[in-house]
């Protein structure tokens, strides 16, 4: 039996390591220490329910409005790192977007945007995962009074579900949580084995593509320096001086072509 993966995103302290926990039925994920992490870089767990086998990716998405010089490099080297991770595995056959309940912000739009439009090109189902929502009378009477939020921003998913991802709780609020698990397995089931498509693979020309998309949300010092470029790549990426040489000559390139448009 094949195993799917699936890359889970969002903000700090959206719950992504508690719905991880919610999907397994254990703890398996522990709650992020807050230290610096370059953009996109993950964690994979791996969970088992109904049946099937997932792997799920748990990614350090975006937490500035908009990219700036680090984040934009940090975001190619991990970007890179990860499909050509997920091209050996298999694909991508789901995206979980995780927001915490309330104002939805220009953050969570950049997210999505990385995520879904930028890095898979809009060809993997999206699916929303709303927490926080212990407190409500019926949870899933949030998303009624609030999915215009979404559609302001542009953020278009092909499902959704309003959850609590609390596990310390009692009560009616205990029973939140168990509706929860199952709300977000049934997600996953109809997102992934109910549909006829396989899972998506970077192809090529991918990678440029991707390059050239991210540009978009660039923002800040064009005038940096190549040597400053493997530096970051190099330091606080973690990638190989070849490889971040070669690839700091392209993304100076791409500036360029930037500057000149």
């Amino acid at each position: 039996m094949s195993t799917r993966n699936i890359v889970l995103f969002g903000q700090t302290g959206a719950g992504k390591s508690s719905v991880i926990n919610l999907m397994a039925g254990e703890e398996i994920a522990v709650t992020s220490s807050g230290a610096y992490t370059c953009t996109m870089h993950w964690k994979e767990h791996s969970i088992a329910f109904g049946g099937y086998n997932y792997n799920v990716f748990d990614t350090i998405g975006l937490e500035e409005p908009q990219l700036g010089i680090n984040e934009y490099l940090e975001a190619i080297v991990n970007a890179r790192n990860l499909i050509m991770k997920l091209n050996n595995e298999g694909g991508v056959d789901l995206l979980l977007f995780c927001v915490r309940a309330g104002r939805i912000t220009a953050t969570v739009q950049s997210n999505y945007r990385l995520f879904h439009e930028f890095l898979c090109e809009k060809k993997v189902p999206i699916v929303l995962v709303l927490t926080g929502l212990e407190r409500e009378q019926n949870m899933e009477d949030w998303w009624g009074k609030n999915n215009g939020a979404f559609h302001k921003y542009k953020i278009s998913v092909v499902d959704h579900a309003c959850i609590t991802s609390a596990n310390n709780l009692e009560g009616r609020s205990q029973q939140f949580y168990k509706e929860s698990r199952q709300l977000v397995r049934n997600l996953v089931r109809e997102h992934i084995h109910d549909r006829s498509e396989g899972a998506w693979k970077g192809d090529e020309g991918w990678f440029r593509r991707f390059m050239r998309k991210l540009r978009e949300l660039l923002l800040g010092n064009h005038t940096l320096k190549k040597k400053d470029i493997n530096t970051i790549l190099t330091k606080r990426c973690g990638m190989p001086q070849d490889a971040a040489i070669s690839l700091a000559a392209q993304i100076r390139q791409e500036l360029s072509q930037k500057l000149s448009v």
